[in-house]
């Protein structure tokens, strides 16, 4: 029998090393009746394959804080900014001063309410997702508030801490005194929990599993200072695992420091696997701070251990919090960080604020410290945050002097996100009108919309240049008025003319913008994917018709990765390609040929 190991690549293929660690077999075994040319030519095919799906890149990422998402509109106007400057990855709140902003049955089935009621009548990540997939961007979900429960005074409920702590007041963190509430405002949940830690793990898993996102950020994996850990379970269960001695009263002792820190490394890493369970390709972040030029500051003040989270495959991509005042701090912090995780250093992109202890810099230093990130061989940067890239002409200022050429972030292809199209009303080729429409003074996507009243049948039929096989997620660009439908029917076709019926009530606010009507099945070409009608509208009621747009799914489609499914009879080699159990490909050998084929 002959080898070629794919998650120890020979030095001859050196270039597959970041690419082979996401093949999920530890070998592929060669048939010793195989000509001994066939294992050096399997490894050429690898190769083509797996490079063809590594690309050079960095981070350019900045994040969306609550101030971003008032509206669809400034969602939507947040997205063109960053896109159009050539950011690729945003970090769009999800987890928020105790609350979701999604609709999560998670935090529901604990506190008998589903999303921050600030949106209740909203689902911002479904919202967030249209607008930055529409541009070509990385969505991903920040759990800003990570351990922390409660905000002082935003929405505290009955407890007065938060609607969790409502639920379960046992999960309140506490000083050795008793306090609870910490400097910031903020009323933290007890990261030794386990009950604690599987609600945040079910959420993030939520997201995962619901949403087409690119990732998840986790935030404030951490304590909110060093004085915290005394609650009664932890006492009780550091007594257990300590021959019944008390946690020590010095906060800064270091076994106690020890202890605290595994905890969380334990959280962190079973977060990570149980969403890498659910789909591989998920990028788990986080966003740790590194305030130190010559000691591991995150640790020593909050026990926050995020080397080991590298060191030990527990995160994909990390976003160094590093906001100080000056490029030659930035510079000295990140040397002191590099020295740490120097083997890991590609999957760090750090982070600088635009305002440091509230006074803003320069436009010439924050070229420098794009520069220093650079220059120190690190993943990308991190903008502290998208509302303060507004401010002035920061936006430009990068794009002109830095960000000029677009870049996608090195851990996904490069064209992750391009697979999107829109078709507008105005493109009447692709937009078939037929009966009666109207134009209306009311704006849509790209111009004014059109609508047609009740009676003799109108449709209209939605054309797409799909650019590659996928599940794609159709929206209608919804133009909401008084006097339209409430059940406005579409209808949506797949590859194979299966068809999915949905209404869209267009007298409602919330459906404004992109609403969601299916995921469907669609090969490459132009294809009709979705017709607008009047059927079943009555009365007075009249329909709007406006934009449609088409998404890849990347969840649901998964692109194919190599995975060795079975042995080998008859110089046959069967492999598995993607998350697809049906997606298989037949490699067949004989001594002077091979032959390929799909796997019956």
């Amino acid at each position: 029998m002959r080898f070629c190991r794919l998650s120890d690549p020979t030095p001859t293929y050196p270039c597959l090393r970041p690419c082979l660690t996401e093949l999920s077999c530890a070998s592929i075994v060669f048939h010793s009746q195989m000509p001994n040319w066939f294992p050096h030519f399997f490894c050429v095919l690898i190769a083509a394959l797996l490079i063809s799906r590594c690309s050079a890149g960095e981070v350019r990422s900045t994040w969306l804080a609550r101030d971003s998402l008032t509206t669809k509109d400034t969602i939507a106007t947040a997205m063109n900014l960053a896109a159009s400057n050539n950011f690729n990855v945003v970090y769009v709140n999800a987890w928020s001063r105790g609350y979701p902003l999604w609709r999560s049955q998670t935090f529901s089935n604990e506190t008998g309410i589903s999303i921050d009621p600030t949106f209740s009548t909203r689902d911002v990540m479904s919202e967030a997702i249209a607008e930055g997939h529409r541009v070509g961007l990385h969505v991903v979900a920040w759990m800003e508030y990570g351990f922390v429960g409660g905000y002082t005074n935003w929405f505290p409920g009955t407890s007065g801490k938060g609607k969790i702590f409502d639920a379960h007041p046992d999960w309140v963190a506490q000083q050795q005194d008793g306090t609870e509430l910490d400097g910031s405002g903020f009323y933290w949940m007890v990261h030794t929990r386990p009950d604690v830690q599987q609600f945040l793990i079910n959420m993030t898993k939520e997201l995962v599993s619901n949403y087409d996102l690119d990732g998840v950020e986790l935030d404030r994996i951490r304590l909110s200072s060093l004085a915290y850990g005394y609650d009664p379970f932890s006492r009780s269960l550091y007594a257990a695992e300590n021959g019944g001695q008390p946690p020590p009263n010095n906060t800064s002792n270091a076994g106690w420091m020890r202890w605290r820190a595994d905890k969380l490394n334990q959280f962190h890493a079973a977060a990570y696997d149980a969403l890498k369970v659910l789909y591989p390709r998920f990028i788990v972040a986080n966003a740790p701070s590194a305030y130190g030029s010559s000691t591991y500051a995150a640790y020593n003040s909050f026990c926050q251990d995020w080397v080991w989270w590298l060191t030990n495959g527990k995160v994909d991509s990390i976003e160094l919090q590093c906001y100080v005042s000056t490029p030659t701090s930035f510079s000295n912090n990140l040397r002191y960080a590099s020295g740490q995780i120097s083997n890991h250093i590609s999957k760090v992109s750090p982070g600088f604020a635009l305002r440091p202890n509230s006074v803003w810099i320069t436009t010439l230093e924050i070229l420098k410290y794009v520069d220093v990130a650079r220059s120190g061989g690190f993943g990308g940067q991190s903008v502290w945050y998208h509302a303060d890239l507004t401010i002035s002409n920061y936006f430009p200022n990068l794009y002109t002097n830095r960000y000029a050429t677009k870049a996608a972030p090195s851990y996904l292809p490069a064209d992750w996100r391009d697979y999107s199209h829109v078709t507008a009303i105005s493109n009447t080729a692709d937009a078939v009108r037929a009966g009666t429409w109207n134009s209306s003074a009311n704006a849509g996507y790209s111009g004014n919309s059109i609508y047609a009243a009740t009676g003799a049948l109108t449709t209209i039929d939605y054309y797409c240049n799909v650019p590659t096989n996928g599940i794609y997620e159709i929206y209608v660009f919804t133009v909401v008025s008084g006097n339209r439908a409430t059940n406005a029917p579409y209808v949506c076709f797949d590859a194979c003319g299966n068809v999915v019926t949905n209404s869209v009530n267009q007298t409602l606010a919330a459906n404004t913008r992109w609403t969601k009507l299916a995921d469907v099945l669609l090969a490459p070409g132009r294809q009709r994917v979705a017709q607008l009608s009047n059927l079943g509208v009555v009365g007075s009621q009249l329909v709007s018709a406006d934009a449609v747009m088409i998404s890849l799914n990347r969840r649901l489609s998964e692109r194919p990765s190599l995975a060795h499914i079975g042995g080998i009879t008859n110089g046959q080699l069967a492999l598995r390609l993607g998350g697809n159990v049906n997606q298989r490909l037949r490699i067949e050998s004989s001594t002077d040929m091979v032959n390929w084929g799909s796997l019956t």
